[in-house]
């Protein structure tokens, strides 16, 4: 590898030019800017409670329904007397015996459950949005001069704020 000897030309110095020497970090002061920001966060909290039982509640029902009850009728008819029964020549017999079967309804009245409505229990959520608004407060610097000294103002923000 070959070295480069060739003399190096030094500029003229201007006058009119400023040169710059970092300062080393003993000497510099440093003053903390600070401002308020908004936080926007929210804390569930407990608002209020509903419970939901059931009981019962009684009351007196009524229901008609018909019913039939049999009953006999023995219904006896006079003869006047000159009549002969000659149907029946052996006419006096044990063996004249009539048996009738009686019936009546009687009432089966019974209680039943039914369901007669469903209720279902269940939460919505509604989401809306809130608006707030602060006053915000923020340090801005303050550069107090006296005479004409020269400042560089340098910033490693994005946004260059005026002095």
């Amino acid at each position: 590898m070959m070295k480069n000897n060739a003399p190096k030309i030094k500029k003229p110095l201007d006058p009119n030019e400023v040169r710059t020497q970092p300062v080393s970090l003993a000497d510099a002061e440093t003053v903390k800017l600070y401002e308020e920001r908004m936080i926007a966060d929210k804390e569930r909290i407990k608002t209020g409670e509903v419970v939901i039982d059931k009981h019962t509640e009684s009351e007196t029902a009524r229901v008609s329904m018909p019913i039939e009850k049999e009953h006999i009728v023995i219904e006896r008819v006079p003869m006047n007397g000159e009549t002969v029964a000659t149907d029946n020549v052996d006419a006096f017999h044990d063996d004249d015996t009539v048996r009738m079967e009686i019936y009546e309804d009687t009432p089966d009245i019974r209680k039943e459950v039914f369901v007669h409505e469903e209720v279902t229990i269940g939460k919505e959520v509604n989401q809306e949005t809130i608006n707030a608004e602060e006053n915000l407060r923020r340090e801005e610097l303050d550069v107090d001069t006296q005479g004409n000294p020269a400042i560089d103002n340098r910033s490693n923000r994005a946004e260059n704020r005026p002095i």
